[in-house]
Protein backbone atom coordinates (compact mmCIF):
# COMPACT_ATOMS: atom_id res chain seq x y z
CA UNK A 1 0.00 0.00 0.00
CA UNK A 2 1.32 3.44 -0.98
CA UNK A 3 1.48 6.25 1.58
CA UNK A 4 1.28 9.99 0.93
CA UNK A 5 4.73 11.58 1.08
CA UNK A 6 3.53 15.06 2.10
CA UNK A 7 0.81 13.92 4.44
CA UNK A 8 1.08 16.94 6.79
CA UNK A 9 1.05 19.45 3.94
CA UNK A 10 -2.01 17.81 2.44
CA UNK A 11 -3.76 17.78 5.82
CA UNK A 12 -3.09 21.53 6.31
CA UNK A 13 -4.25 22.37 2.79
CA UNK A 14 -7.49 20.44 3.26
CA UNK A 15 -8.12 22.20 6.58
CA UNK A 16 -7.81 25.62 4.86
CA UNK A 17 -10.46 24.83 2.25
CA UNK A 18 -13.57 26.96 2.80
CA UNK A 19 -16.88 25.29 3.56
CA UNK A 20 -19.65 25.53 1.00
CA UNK A 21 -23.33 24.81 1.29
CA UNK A 22 -25.15 24.73 -2.06
CA UNK A 23 -28.43 26.60 -2.53
CA UNK A 24 -31.67 24.62 -2.14
CA UNK A 25 -32.27 25.16 -5.87
CA UNK A 26 -29.20 23.04 -6.60
CA UNK A 27 -30.66 20.13 -4.63
CA UNK A 28 -33.95 20.46 -6.50
CA UNK A 29 -32.10 20.41 -9.81
CA UNK A 30 -30.23 17.28 -8.73
CA UNK A 31 -33.50 15.60 -7.75
CA UNK A 32 -35.07 16.51 -11.09
CA UNK A 33 -32.12 15.08 -12.99
CA UNK A 34 -32.28 11.90 -10.90
CA UNK A 35 -35.89 11.47 -12.04
CA UNK A 36 -35.01 11.59 -15.76
CA UNK A 37 -35.84 8.42 -17.68
CA UNK A 38 -32.35 7.65 -19.10
CA UNK A 39 -30.80 7.81 -15.62
CA UNK A 40 -33.53 5.66 -14.12
CA UNK A 41 -33.01 3.10 -16.87
CA UNK A 42 -29.23 3.13 -16.34
CA UNK A 43 -29.67 2.63 -12.59
CA UNK A 44 -31.74 -0.50 -13.17
CA UNK A 45 -28.90 -1.90 -15.32
CA UNK A 46 -26.23 -1.47 -12.60
CA UNK A 47 -25.09 -4.64 -10.88
CA UNK A 48 -25.71 -4.90 -7.13
CA UNK A 49 -22.71 -5.13 -4.81
CA UNK A 50 -22.52 -4.92 -1.06
CA UNK A 51 -18.99 -4.03 0.12
CA UNK A 52 -17.53 -5.74 3.11
CA UNK A 53 -18.13 -3.97 6.43
CA UNK A 54 -14.40 -4.06 7.22
CA UNK A 55 -13.70 -2.05 4.06
CA UNK A 56 -15.88 0.83 5.31
CA UNK A 57 -14.20 0.74 8.71
CA UNK A 58 -10.80 0.89 7.05
CA UNK A 59 -11.82 3.88 4.93
CA UNK A 60 -13.26 5.68 7.95
CA UNK A 61 -10.10 5.11 9.99
CA UNK A 62 -7.97 6.59 7.21
CA UNK A 63 -10.15 9.70 6.79
CA UNK A 64 -8.64 12.53 8.87
CA UNK A 65 -10.91 13.96 11.57
CA UNK A 66 -13.88 11.78 10.63
CA UNK A 67 -15.73 9.54 13.02
CA UNK A 68 -18.26 6.95 12.11
CA UNK A 69 -21.73 8.29 12.87
CA UNK A 70 -24.01 6.04 10.81
CA UNK A 71 -23.72 2.57 9.56
CA UNK A 72 -24.06 2.37 5.79
CA UNK A 73 -27.59 0.84 5.77
CA UNK A 74 -28.92 3.60 8.04
CA UNK A 75 -27.33 6.32 5.94
CA UNK A 76 -28.87 4.82 2.80
CA UNK A 77 -32.30 4.72 4.46
CA UNK A 78 -32.02 8.39 5.52
CA UNK A 79 -30.91 9.40 2.02
CA UNK A 80 -33.77 7.48 0.42
CA UNK A 81 -36.28 9.04 2.83
CA UNK A 82 -34.89 12.49 1.94
CA UNK A 83 -35.35 11.90 -1.78
CA UNK A 84 -38.88 10.63 -1.24
CA UNK A 85 -39.67 13.67 0.91
CA UNK A 86 -38.37 16.06 -1.73
CA UNK A 87 -40.34 14.25 -4.42
CA UNK A 88 -43.58 14.44 -2.39
CA UNK A 89 -42.95 18.11 -1.64
CA UNK A 90 -42.33 18.85 -5.31
CA UNK A 91 -45.52 17.08 -6.39
CA UNK A 92 -47.67 18.81 -3.76
CA UNK A 93 -46.39 22.33 -4.31
CA UNK A 94 -47.96 22.76 -7.75
CA UNK A 95 -50.93 25.09 -7.28
CA UNK A 96 -54.38 24.04 -8.36
CA UNK A 97 -55.94 26.06 -11.15
CA UNK A 98 -59.56 27.12 -10.80
CA UNK A 99 -61.67 28.87 -13.37
CA UNK A 100 -65.30 29.72 -13.93
CA UNK A 101 -67.45 30.79 -16.81
CA UNK A 102 -70.21 33.36 -16.63
CA UNK A 103 -72.74 33.75 -19.39
CA UNK A 104 -73.58 37.38 -20.10
CA UNK A 105 -77.23 38.35 -19.90
CA UNK A 106 -77.78 40.48 -23.01
CA UNK A 107 -80.68 42.30 -21.35
CA UNK A 108 -78.24 43.81 -18.84
CA UNK A 109 -75.89 45.17 -21.48
CA UNK A 110 -76.01 48.85 -22.35
CA UNK A 111 -76.73 49.77 -25.97
CA UNK A 112 -74.87 52.44 -27.93
CA UNK A 113 -78.03 54.31 -29.00
CA UNK A 114 -80.88 54.58 -26.53
CA UNK A 115 -84.54 54.91 -27.59
CA UNK A 116 -85.06 58.01 -25.43
CA UNK A 117 -82.22 59.79 -27.22
CA UNK A 118 -83.71 58.95 -30.63
CA UNK A 119 -87.13 60.29 -29.56
CA UNK A 120 -85.54 63.45 -28.15
CA UNK A 121 -83.77 64.10 -31.45
CA UNK A 122 -87.14 63.79 -33.25
CA UNK A 123 -88.70 66.32 -30.86
CA UNK A 124 -85.79 68.72 -31.40
CA UNK A 125 -86.19 68.42 -35.16
CA UNK A 126 -89.92 69.11 -34.82
CA UNK A 127 -89.20 72.18 -32.67
CA UNK A 128 -86.85 73.56 -35.28
CA UNK A 129 -89.89 74.17 -37.49
CA UNK A 130 -90.65 77.11 -35.18
CA UNK A 131 -93.40 75.57 -33.06
CA UNK A 132 -94.33 78.28 -30.50
CA UNK A 133 -94.58 75.80 -27.64
CA UNK A 134 -90.87 74.99 -27.91
CA UNK A 135 -90.01 78.60 -26.97
CA UNK A 136 -91.92 78.55 -23.68
CA UNK A 137 -90.04 78.51 -20.40
CA UNK A 138 -91.60 75.25 -19.23
CA UNK A 139 -90.59 73.42 -22.42
CA UNK A 140 -87.03 74.83 -22.21
CA UNK A 141 -86.82 73.73 -18.56
CA UNK A 142 -87.88 70.18 -19.51
CA UNK A 143 -85.36 70.22 -22.34
CA UNK A 144 -82.57 71.31 -19.95
CA UNK A 145 -83.53 68.53 -17.49
CA UNK A 146 -83.44 66.01 -20.31
CA UNK A 147 -79.98 67.25 -21.38
CA UNK A 148 -78.70 66.86 -17.80
CA UNK A 149 -80.09 63.33 -17.60
CA UNK A 150 -78.61 62.56 -21.03
CA UNK A 151 -75.15 63.66 -19.79
CA UNK A 152 -75.53 61.52 -16.65
CA UNK A 153 -76.62 58.56 -18.79
CA UNK A 154 -73.60 58.98 -21.08
CA UNK A 155 -71.21 59.06 -18.11
CA UNK A 156 -72.81 55.97 -16.61
CA UNK A 157 -72.59 54.13 -19.95
CA UNK A 158 -68.88 54.97 -20.08
CA UNK A 159 -68.39 53.55 -16.58
CA UNK A 160 -70.33 50.41 -17.47
CA UNK A 161 -68.16 49.86 -20.54
CA UNK A 162 -68.61 47.17 -23.15
CA UNK A 163 -68.96 44.27 -20.71
CA UNK A 164 -71.19 45.13 -17.78
CA UNK A 165 -70.38 43.19 -14.64
CA UNK A 166 -72.25 45.34 -12.11
CA UNK A 167 -76.06 44.89 -11.99
CA UNK A 168 -76.32 47.96 -9.73
CA UNK A 169 -75.01 50.20 -12.53
CA UNK A 170 -77.65 48.83 -14.91
CA UNK A 171 -80.34 49.62 -12.34
CA UNK A 172 -79.09 53.20 -12.15
CA UNK A 173 -79.06 53.49 -15.94
CA UNK A 174 -82.63 52.13 -16.13
CA UNK A 175 -83.75 54.68 -13.53
CA UNK A 176 -82.21 57.52 -15.55
CA UNK A 177 -83.84 56.21 -18.75
CA UNK A 178 -87.26 56.11 -17.03
CA UNK A 179 -86.82 59.73 -15.93
CA UNK A 180 -85.81 60.69 -19.48
CA UNK A 181 -88.87 58.90 -20.87
CA UNK A 182 -91.16 60.73 -18.42
CA UNK A 183 -89.70 64.09 -19.46
CA UNK A 184 -90.11 63.19 -23.14
CA UNK A 185 -93.76 62.34 -22.53
CA UNK A 186 -94.31 65.74 -20.91
CA UNK A 187 -92.56 67.47 -23.81
CA UNK A 188 -94.58 65.52 -26.39
CA UNK A 189 -97.85 66.41 -24.61
CA UNK A 190 -96.99 70.08 -24.88
CA UNK A 191 -96.51 69.88 -28.65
Amino acid sequence: MMEETNHDTLKKALAKLPGYTPAPVAWLAICERLEEAPLQHAITQLPGHEPDEKLWELIERKAPGRKRIFHWPYAAAVLLAGFIGIWIWRVNRQPAVFYSQIEIDQRLQAHDVLDTDVQYEKLKAYCETETPVCNTGEYKQLSAEFENLHAASAQLQEVIGQYNTEPELVKQLNSIEKQKAAILNEMAKMI
